[in-house]
């Protein structure tokens, strides 16, 4: 009866991976707002709502010395993860088909807990159910992240929602009410886009369809959009349900969201005037932004947080950043400025020397975090090789660094981090790639970094390489394996966009590849040292 009744075990949700909920995150954040988070390596980690896993497993993988539970309702997801800890051998982690409000609140206390995607999409007895848990099974210094859909934005979401669900009023079933739901969106988008009548809501129809309903998953638009609770949160809203558990506002799990952005100077210095009533400044940003979604993070109320950051304190975490030069660099020891760029349009220019020579570094060494001690010997060695000045050791040197770095921090351009995982930029004399991604490509197109970031692996003989990246192969028996892969019709070998049918020229190819494939794969973070 359960399997009919639970719309998750009709249609599957895949679980993925959410940088922002690694107890990573969420501890650096923690730590630089004055809290003594646990221990990445050493903590305990409740997920409501895990799903298949897909978000717990990767991080008890690689924090062996952690402890991880999840709970779900949907039974098939619970036994897919099960199946996947079982080839992983996981000691560490379990996940249980249990409903929320059966939940025993004496199970705590956790240092973390997790609920991605389920506080708008439960009804309100279960999102009070969850507040109920965190406020009684948090630690003292614990962290709970909670992500929802939220208002002034959402109205919109809401609008395509209520449309939607008219006309798939009578289909009954899940695929018809996917594809009637979309393609309702897709007719109003281009039936307005034609129209000699041009205004908002024809603009607002098309670029919903564009960037979001066109590309949007089956599961996804079943679940989040057409499920049978949606409830959207203005943020004050949200901190009242959480106010009665004794549970205050931290920060957002995405640091840069809580940054005021490119807006005239003039709602800066307003918002500044609100920073010692920070639900009310936040709520403020959400009616400037049009925020829809949410990724809060809460505390006890009894923690006095110092929202004002000591540059101490942000040199004690670790730096990484892929943030590169726009053009030329000149000489790096002059004052020259140069534009850094980085991930969603991020960016900036300074002609600071150690400045520019650390931020080389950074990239040298992405996905890799360094400490700003090594970061700074590094950046002063490379200064040195560029030039016979060598006398960026100043207390202003390293003030400048830190005050520019965390600036970089809120504009997105780098991140800190409490943790460091373990992974390596070079091969080995025999390569060895996750065992989670290794098992993940056996299954599909999308595996889990070492960074808990989701990436994309394309082509038959790219996932086929990964597979033989067990630490048993060297370099000649990787590559007599990817040759008999192309020779036998697993995996196509291209040149010049076409197969390459001579085995001498593909020997010379997959030779000549290697170590661009190893370095590709050190890069996205899916080698082990």
């Amino acid at each position: 009866m359960e399997s009919i009744l639970n719309p998750y075990n009709q249609i599957s949700y895949p679980g993925y991976p959410f940088v922002q909920t690694h107890p990573d995150r969420l501890a650096t954040l923690a730590h630089l707002y004055g809290m003594t988070p646990a221990p990445v390596e050493h903590c305990r980690v409740l997920e409501l709502g895990c799903g298949d896993g897909g978000n717990l497993i990767p991080m008890a993988w690689q924090l062996s010395g952690s402890e991880f539970w999840g709970i779900d309702l949907a039974s098939s997801a619970i036994e897919n993860g099960r199946r996947q800890i079982a080839e992983l051998e996981l000691s560490n982690i379990r996940l249980e088909v249990l409903d929320l409000m059966g939940f025993p609140l004496a199970s705590g206390p956790f240092d973390y807990v997790l609920a991605h995607g389920l506080f708008s999409w439960v009804p309100p007895a279960a999102q009070e159910k969850i507040m109920e848990i965190i406020g009684n099974c948090l630690a003292p210094e614990g962290v709970a992240y909670i992500s929802y859909n939220t208002l002034p934005g959402g109205h919109l979401r809401l609008m395509l929602r209520e449309m939607m669900q008219y006309h798939i009023r009578t289909m009954e079933s899940p695929e018809e009410q996917i594809s009637g739901g979309k393609a309702l969106i897709r007719f109003l988008a281009d039936a307005t886009a034609h129209s000699s009548i041009q205004n908002d809501y024809s603009e607002v129809l098309r670029e919903e369809w564009e960037k979001r309903m066109s590309i949007c998953s089956s599961a996804s638009l079943y679940h989040d959009e057409l499920g049978e609770h949606n409830h959207h949160f203005y943020f004050h809203e949200f901190m009242a349900h959480a106010k009665p558990h004794g549970l205050q506002f931290l920060a957002e799990a995405d640091f840069p969201a809580m940054q005021v952005g490119n807006f005239m100077p003039e709602v800066g210095e307003l918002l500044k005037e609100l920073e010692d009533d920070i639900v009310t400044r936040e709520q403020y940003l959400d009616f400037l932004k049009g925020r829809r979604f949410r990724q809060t993070l809460l505390c006890r109320e009894t923690i006095l947080l110092e929202r004002n950051i000591p540059g101490e304190r942000v040199a004690s975490l670790l730096v990484a950043s892929k943030a590169h030069p726009s053009g030329p660099l000149g000489e790096l020891s002059g004052n020259t400025p140069v534009e850094f760029c980085g991930p969603h349009n991020s960016s900036i220019n300074t002609a600071h020397p150690l400045i520019k020579s650390a931020l080389l570094c950074l990239a040298e060494h992405w996905p890799l975090p360094l400490s700003f001690k090594t970061l700074r010997e590094l950046a002063q060695q490379r200064l040195g090789a560029s030039s016979a000045t060598t006398c960026f050791d100043s207390p202003e040197d390293r003030t400048a660094m830190l005050t520019t770095f965390f600036l970089c921090y809120g504009a997105g351009l780098l991140n800190f981090h409490a943790w460091a995982p373990r992974l390596t930029l070079k091969a080995g004399p025999r390569p060895l790639a996750s065992p989670l991604a290794r098992l993940q490509i056996r299954q599909g197109s999308h595996v889990t970094t070492l960074c808990h970031e989701r990436v994309e692996i394309d082509g038959a003989l790219a996932k086929i390489f990964i597979q033989l990246l067990d630490g048993t192969r060297d370099r000649p028996m990787i590559l007599k394996a990817l040759e008999e892969a192309v020779l036998t019709g697993k995996a196509a070998m291209l040149d010049n966009d076409k197969p390459v049918s001579n085995v001498d020229r593909l020997r010379f190819l997959l030779a000549e590849g290697l170590e661009v494939r190893l370095e590709h794969l050190a890069r996205m973070g899916l080698l082990l040292s």
